[in-house]
Parts: C-alpha cells; structure tokens; sequence
C-alpha cells in the first residue's frame, strides 16, 4: 500500500529578476540536451553508479529532443528557464503516464543547471507546468524523483505532499523513487515569473 506523508511548506526564494520563461521549441534542442546531460551527471553523482549516470545521460541526446520539441502532443509542453542569452533550466509535462491519487498531469523532466540553482528558476518552471495544466483542464499533478535526491527538499518546501513510492531499476541495482502530488495549484500559478523575449 503506498504511504502517504506531507511536510509544511518553507520559504523559497522568490524568482530573480534575471531569469524568464517561455515555451521551448525546436531551437532549443541543443541547449535543452545540454542542460538534461549536464543536470544528470551533477545530480545524480555520489547517487548513481558512474556507469549508469553515464549510459542514461547518453541517451538524453539532441536528436531526441528534437523530435520531441518539433512534433509536440498537445497536451505536452516544455519550458525552458534563461539568463539572458543562457538556457539553465527545463521542463517537461504533460498528461499522467499512469493514473495516480486520481491525478492526471505529470511533469516528467525538470531540471536547472547546478551554478543557477537557488534563483526561483526551478520554481518559476514548475508554476509554468501548474499554469499548463490549468489551461488544459487539469488541477493536481505529480512527479517522481529519487529517495536519494535532495531535490526532494525542493519538492516539499513548494507544497509537494508524498503519496506513492516505487522501486527502479537502473543499472544492477535498485533504487527508491517518491511520487510528490500536489492537488491544489493556487499557490503555485500565482507565483510571478517573468516571461522570455
């Protein structure tokens, strides 16, 4: 039976100035690939086999996201946070790949490269994916994100309630993952955030 367990939020700090959002598209492969490998091998290290980090950051390559960004579902998106010129953050949601507490939207990427981490970026990406998911009609969504990840932290402190965990297998071992639900998207779409030129 999955467990079920929700910690008060805590203060985030609130998104800078500097960074903005818009809808990523087929130009943004390459930073997209780039930021998704990079984001791999930082988070995952001391975590993951060096091997393992390896072979899947390997696979999160440009030609994929190409295909990806330049023939989207409609009820898929993908953000992308900058720094002026630089891209240091994505996003990708869409609808649940598996129904879970009734919830129909799951972001399935979000990442921010580690020097521009603490900026609101990942916040402001997240409250993209809620605003995203209001517009289609759904209210609660979800994510997985290992045990073992501090990210999680992340997670708590912007409302994220954990309701699910499951076993992956990645390499020869096994490793814990954490659904983290949120059912109430108010307080996340109403976070301000600076939309990209």
């Amino acid at each position: 039976m999955p467990s079920t367990w929700s910690r008060p939020s805590r203060t985030l700090p609130d998104v800078s100035s500097a960074v903005a959002f818009r809808a990523a598209g087929p130009a943004d492969a390459t930073a997209i690939a780039r930021i998704h490998q990079e984001s791999w091998r930082t988070t995952y290290s001391g975590i993951l086999p060096t091997a393992v980090i390896a072979e899947l950051a390997g696979r999160k390559t440009e030609e994929r996201w190409q295909s990806r960004l330049a023939t989207p579902s409609s009820a898929q998106a993908t953000f992308v946070a900058r720094d002026g010129d630089d891209a240091i953050g994505f996003a990708w949601c869409g609808e649940a790949r598996h129904k879970l507490e009734g919830l129909e939207a799951e972001v399935y990427a979000l990442y921010v490269l580690q020097p521009h981490q603490r900026r609101g970026a990942g916040s402001g990406l997240l409250a993209e994916c809620a605003r995203h998911f209001v517009r289609q009609g759904r209210f609660g969504f979800y994510l997985w994100a290992l045990k073992a990840n501090r990210a999680r932290l992340f997670y708590e402190a912007l409302g994220g309630s954990g309701v699910a965990e499951k076993s992956e297998r990645l390499g020869q071992h096994s490793y814990l993952e954490v659904a983290y639900a949120w059912h109430d998207l108010a307080a996340l779409t109403a976070r301000g955030v600076a939309p990209a030129p």
